[in-house]
């Protein structure tokens, strides 16, 4: 028997950071939570700088050597300048009639793909939508990838917006 229309059968994660690629994976990301009933979850991951040194070492004992205050934390400029840009994706979604829809800012230490991956794992979502720059080459090669990394470390299927 099929779920009623207004029960979400599945997450649908879209990775965002405000380009013109991110705005194309918006956009499919929606159409596709429409057609499925699926909650939309709009992330854009904050990447931080390298993780402090955590392990002591001998001789160094004022080294840290617990996790707990080593939790990351977006800063505050961060938030001030993308919580409109998502609250804005946020409304466009619902405006589209997708009713369980959140957009949250997700803090990690290390790349904008791990972190998407990551995030996509914890909320045990059926599919990852990017957009993509369509670098070729060199460039593509020195500034690397998040669609790349996405599709190669996902453990659901990624959608690549090409646009």
């Amino acid at each position: 028997m099929a779920p009623p229309p207004e029960e979400s059968i599945s997450t649908i994660v879209v990775g965002v950071d405000g380009s013109k690629p991110s705005e194309a994976a918006l956009e499919s990301a929606i159409e596709m939570a429409k057609k499925t009933v699926s909650r939309l979850l709009i992330i854009y991951v904050c990447p931080l700088p390298a993780m402090p040194l955590v392990k002591g070492f001998p001789g160094y004992p004022h080294v840290m050597t617990s996790l707990p205050d080593l939790e990351p934390k977006v800063p505050q400029q961060v938030i001030d300048k993308v919580s409109p840009i998502l609250k804005e994706y946020e409304a466009r979604a619902r405006k589209a009639d997708i009713k369980d829809v959140e957009a949250k800012i997700i803090p990690v230490w290390g790349s904008v793909g791990s972190g998407l991956v990551k995030a996509a794992e914890k909320e045990k979502c059926a599919m990852i939508v990017v957009g993509s720059r369509g670098l070729t080459g060199i460039k593509r090669t020195l500034l690397g990838s998040v669609a790349d990394y996405v599709v190669k470390n996902a453990s659901c299927d990624v959608y690549v917006v090409r646009r």
